[in-house]
């Protein structure tokens, strides 16, 4: 879990140092959006902003994986002038 959280905190759009875990993250987002989802649920193209993945050595039997969400709205700022 805390991998998971320092990927959430990875600036957004910002792909992995690790070429195949870029990779990795680019097709996730594709297959994401094309899901047709959209912000909320109520349809769209644009389901994810971006996909952040860690990959860290572990013994096969044991696979741990974790996902952490961040929503759109828990990051929106607003100013007024």
């Amino acid at each position: 879990m805390l991998l998971a959280k320092k990927s959430l905190l990875r600036p957004v759009g910002q792909p992995s140092a690790d070429a195949e875990v870029a990779e990795l993250e680019k097709d996730l987002l594709a297959r994401l959006n094309e899901l047709g989802i959209g912000p909320m649920g109520f349809g769209g193209r644009t389901t994810a902003l971006a996909v952040h993945a860690v990959a860290m050595p572990t013994h096969i039997a044991s696979l741990p994986v974790a996902v952490n969400f961040q929503c759109h709205s828990a990051r929106h700022r607003e100013a007024v002038l």
